[in-house]
């Protein structure tokens, strides 16, 4: 991209931000593919619904939307919500897709529709979990009987039935198929396991009903937890299969152990509606990121610059649900386009499972803003394939990778890695480097710390001749940090003024901050009173996502210039090689 001979960078982003088209229905798809149906039901939840009714609509959307795939029926769910963010994807789908609205039922309603349809042929029977502890957590006693309820639903055409809306299903003349109490996991697999998808799991906690419709629908084995038998199913998926939902455990060791057996993460355990929301429609346009033209970069300023980067874009269920209709404050906060500022996001899968949520984003991105897709999902590239024989999964997701990239005119990727620095993470980055066209550059964070590459800088051959560069996280907004490049917005503002204009060179005097998305702040020039305690902090004033962002901006020194990763990769290049920059731009 940057020596002569190789692919221009800039000359394929103008083809790309020009019109250039990829056929939706020829890229590689990792998420599940919904067939268009002829209707929507709305399932009302007007009457109140219990966790039993909730389990039982699950199952019911699961089941309409594989009959729709199979042929064998006509009209999907949508089980109805009141969050704003899903009733605009909702509207925005049926709209796009001209689907009919067929009215409303309530589950017992549904039921009988589906039953008569011959979609539903009988019922699993489970106990919902009443362990205590958090959520998310592997919890004593646990009763993990409605995720092999869950699993076989989707096999035998069954839905979900709690004992306390038996005498209901039996009145409507249905018979329990099998009962998920009296049966283990391992059980399930083993007897199944000629009829579970080979691409696709659903890892969810028990107490949650979202995503159930989504693993039904297409015969994807639910489980939650880090032992066997969940071992022995990650070795039987094919590779690079998709992991809805989000497990038991300690994060890294989740994302680690899908990782290892070269498997995606989604983060999507609180998600609703993708039966609807993914549908595939040959008539949609693929959303364009559009990015930064260098062009219009002030090449004339020489100083200093840094990068305030958003982090936790690689979650599906944030993105399409509070993101972009919360108390404004993410992407709907009112200072949103004000300072220059960058966003990750899950831009592919998003593109993919939810694509009137991906357009949403292409439509209205403020001015001074850059869009980087994070990572295609939650992976550990440094692990990725490790227990698998084949030697190239890396090399395949990447490819797939890069090609929706590339149709979406995203131009900068996210990586979160356990080590930055090792052998196999450079090897991650040459990897992706190569198989990305158009890539302005990666941007790379450790586990832990986000920070802990010290905003170290590798380079990696494109593959055509040019260079890639892969940017390390320097400092992160983080509270209650207690680490040397890490804390409240005012203490990382003066540690920038302070540092970058001493850097002797100018490639050291760029540098890029994460946002901690989930870390409160109250603002204040006296970083003690910054901190607050994080489980009151929204009565006490507090504030955290872009308004944390803002504060920081606000106290740089005027010898530092804010800017998108998008101006500050544009700028790493130029400092890096001057000449073969220019030319491209020129």
């Amino acid at each position: 991209m940057l020596a002569a001979g190789g692919l221009s960078l800039f000359n394929s982003s103008l083809d790309s931000a020009s019109g250039n088209e990829f056929p939706v229905e020829e890229l590689p798809r990792w998420w599940p593919t919904q067939r268009k149906p002829k209707g929507i039901i709305r399932l009302t939840t007007k009457e109140g619904h219990s966790p039993a009714l909730a389990m039982l609509a699950q199952s019911l959307s699961g089941l309409a939307a594989q009959a729709v795939n199979q042929d064998r029926g006509e009209e999907l769910v949508w089980i109805d919500t009141p969050h704003e963010a899903y009733r605009r994807w909702y509207r925005a789908t049926l709209q796009k897709t001209g689907i009919e609205q067929r009215g409303e039922l309530d589950a017992w309603q549904l039921l009988a529709r589906l039953r008569d349809q011959g979609i539903v042929h009988g019922f699993v029977r489970y106990r919902l979990d009443h362990s205590t502890g958090s959520a998310n957590k592997v919890r004593d006693g646990i009763d993990l009987s409605v995720n092999v309820a869950t699993s076989l639903c989707g096999v035998l055409g069954a839905v979900l039935i709690e004992d306390s809306l038996i005498d209901q299903a039996q009145e409507l003349g249905l018979h329990e198929l099998v009962d998920a109490r009296e049966m283990s996991l391992s059980e399930c697999f083993e007897s199944h396991k000629d009829k579970f998808n080979r691409h696709l799991i659903l890892a969810q906690d028990p107490r949650k009903p979202h995503m159930r419709e989504l693993a039904i629908a297409h015969r994807a084995i639910t489980l939650f937890g880090q032992e066997n038998p969940v071992l022995s199913i990650l070795a039987w998926l094919d590779p690079l299969s998709t992991v809805l939902g989000w497990n038991g455990g300690e994060e890294w060791m989740q994302v680690k152990q899908f990782s290892e057996y070269g498997h995606v993460l989604t983060v999507s355990d609180w998600a609703m509606g993708l039966p609807f929301l993914s549908i595939v429609n040959p008539e949609n346009k693929l959303p364009q990121i559009n990015g930064l033209d260098p062009r219009a970069i002030d090449w004339s300023w020489e100083g200093p610059c840094a990068a305030l980067v958003m982090s936790d874009g690689d979650n599906v269920q944030w993105t399409i649900g509070d993101f972009t209709a919360s108390r404004h404050e993410y992407w709907d906060a009112p200072t949103s386009g004000e300072f220059p500022f960058s966003w990750t996001a899950p831009i592919v899968p998003l593109t993919q499972t939810a694509p009137v949520a991906a357009d949403h984003l292409a439509r209205t991105k403020p001015d001074q803003t850059s869009l980087v897709e994070f990572g295609g999902g939650y992976i550990f590239p440094d692990v990725f394939g490790t227990k698998r024989n084949e030697n190239d999964l890396l090399e395949k997701y990447a490819a797939r990778l890069g090609t929706w990239m590339e149709a979406t005119d995203t131009r900068v990727l996210c990586l979160l890695l356990l080590d930055l620095d090792s052998p196999a993470a450079k090897h991650a980055y040459a990897t992706f480097a190569r198989n990305i066209p158009g890539l302005v550059g990666i941007i790379a964070m450790q586990y832990a710390p986000y920070e802990g590459g010290h905003g170290k800088v590798f380079w990696e051959d494109d593959g055509l001749g040019g260079q890639v560069p892969i940017m390390t996280c320097r400092y992160a907004i983080w509270e209650h940090a207690n680490r040397p490049n890490a804390g409240t917005p005012s203490e990382i503002a003066s540690q920038i003024s302070q540092e970058l204009p001493a850097e002797q060179s100018p490639e050291d005097r760029l540098a890029w901050t994460v946002v901690h998305a989930w870390s409160w702040f109250r603002e204040s020039d006296d970083p003690t009173f910054e901190e607050v305690p994080q489980q009151q902090a929204s009565r006490q004033g507090a504030r955290r996502g872009h308004a944390v962002a803002n504060w920081c901006q606000q106290r740089l020194g005027a010898n530092v210039r804010a800017v998108t990763i998008e101006e500050l990769l544009w700028r790493l290049r130029m400092a890096h090689n001057p000449d073969a920059t220019k030319r491209h731009i020129e």
